[in-house]
């Protein structure tokens, strides 16, 4: 075990049905735990190195470790060490929890606005997309974090030590990253762009029939001639002019109707 730069404790906790026992149906329980922690741990290396990455395995300048049961429900305790991190990065638990939550509430569709000057920042660079990546990379295990809930437990939580918790994912959420449902057609959709890295093609779109800002990627058929119309979107979002298109897209959805994201083939003025 590497000396960590410093350490944030943090707690898992099953709560309903069989938890309220103090125990969990093994296997289930098991693959919720597992699902939880690969998810902390994609953000984790998103965080402290500023790239997202969808492997688990790619935490290398941190470490988790599982202390303990406990019971309470049933309380699981975490301590995650931090070995190493990019220039930058703030080294502050409280940072680090708005991170998490940030990333976490937008990919089980809750909504939380960030609150640390690091996250907004993030949130607010027009062309800096390592949030909205993170989300996109963190839904698999996430979903299959939420496997145990409705049958052996209720609800999962993740809690600070002193702060209580920060976190509740339930049914409602389950049922949001319970699948993506693609549309099968193209059809015609208008808003504005708000975002927009240029080197991925990932940005977002203020959506007008949907009244909310919305992540999109460009499909790879998309015309080179037409990114400057998503740049011009951009220009006019950022200086309150003209900045309204109209997309060729494809939404991409949960069980729920909730739009998570769109692929664009295609825009015009």
């Amino acid at each position: 075990m590497a000396d960590p730069e410093y350490s944030i404790p943090f707690k898992i906790r099953f709560a309903g049905k069989d938890a309220d026992d103090h125990r969990v149906e093994a296997y289930e329980g098991g693959r919720s735990i597992l699902g939880m922690t690969r998810a902390i741990q994609i953000v984790t290396q998103s965080y402290l190195n500023q790239v997202a990455v969808s492997r688990a395995t790619a935490l290398h300048d941190g470490e988790i470790y599982l202390a303990g049961v406990k019971p309470g429900s049933l309380l699981f305790d975490f301590d995650l060490n931090i070995l190493k991190r990019s220039i930058g990065v703030p080294k502050d638990r409280d940072t680090f929890f708005d991170f998490l939550s940030t990333i976490l509430s937008r990919a089980s569709g809750q909504k939380y606005a960030p609150k640390s000057a690091y996250v907004q920042r993030l949130d607010a660079d027009k062309e800096d997309d390592l949030l909205d990546l993170t989300v996109e990379a963190v839904e698999d295990p996430l979903k299959e974090g939420h496997r145990a809930i409705g049958n052996s437990i209720g609800q999962i939580s993740i809690d600070r030590p002193r702060n209580g918790t920060i976190m509740v994912f339930d049914p409602e959420t389950k049922l949001y990253l319970q699948s993506s449902i693609v549309d099968e057609d193209w059809g015609h959709i208008s808003g504005h762009v708000t975002r927009f890295n240029a080197i991925t093609g990932n940005g977002r779109a203020y959506i007008t029939s949907l009244q909310k800002i919305i992540p999109f990627r460009l499909d790879e058929g998309f015309p080179a001639g037409k990114r400057g119309h998503i740049t011009w979107s951009l220009h006019g979002s950022n200086i309150n002019t003209a900045k309204k298109l109209t997309f060729d897209a494809k939404r991409i959805s949960s069980q729920s109707g909730a739009v998570k994201r769109l692929t664009i083939l295609d825009c015009d003025q």
